[in-house]
């Protein structure tokens, strides 16, 4: 297997595909406290090496009590200069990355899709209630990978 490049190569090669499950209500029947209002987070990384992308969904959710206010997702793809040169194959179809910079493009796609979640809850009654900023140890927790 070729080593990896000490001179890694990463761009940012899109952002797009946002899926919008339930939007957000403009307006509530009641009110609602705070405390009731649960936001939830996954990610799922996608690592293709024949086609040297990481692939980045980023889902949030808000739930109101057991309903949902508000789930959407946003992909990022991100190209990276000789991929595969970075990847293990293990046993049992696990692997491992020989640079550390998974971390930094998830931080990237998950800031990415705050944002663009912004937007799109504007004007609704969840405007006030930004996603919030999340510990990448508490993110890292909720992310899948897959590898191709």
């Amino acid at each position: 297997m070729p080593q990896p490049s000490n001179n890694l190569k990463i761009r940012l090669s899109s952002v797009g595909n946002p899926v919008i499950d339930k939007s957000a209500p403009t307006q509530l029947e009641t009110g609602f406290n705070l405390d009731d209002l649960k936001i939830q987070f996954k990610v799922s990384v996608e690592i293709n090496r024949p086609e040297s992308q990481v692939i980045i969904v980023v889902m949030l959710e808000y739930l109101l009590g057991q309903n949902q206010l508000f789930s959407g997702s946003l992909t990022s793809g991100f190209s990276v200069v000789d991929l595969a040169s970075y990847i293990t194959t293990q046993e049992d179809d696990k692997f491992r990355i020989e640079s550390d910079f998974l971390p930094m493009l998830i931080s990237i796609a998950f800031s990415t899709t705050r944002g663009y979640f912004v937007r799109e809850l504007a004007g609704t009654v969840l405007e006030p209630y930004p996603f919030p900023i999340v510990s990448m140890d508490s993110i890292q927790k909720r992310t899948s990978y897959h590898l191709i």
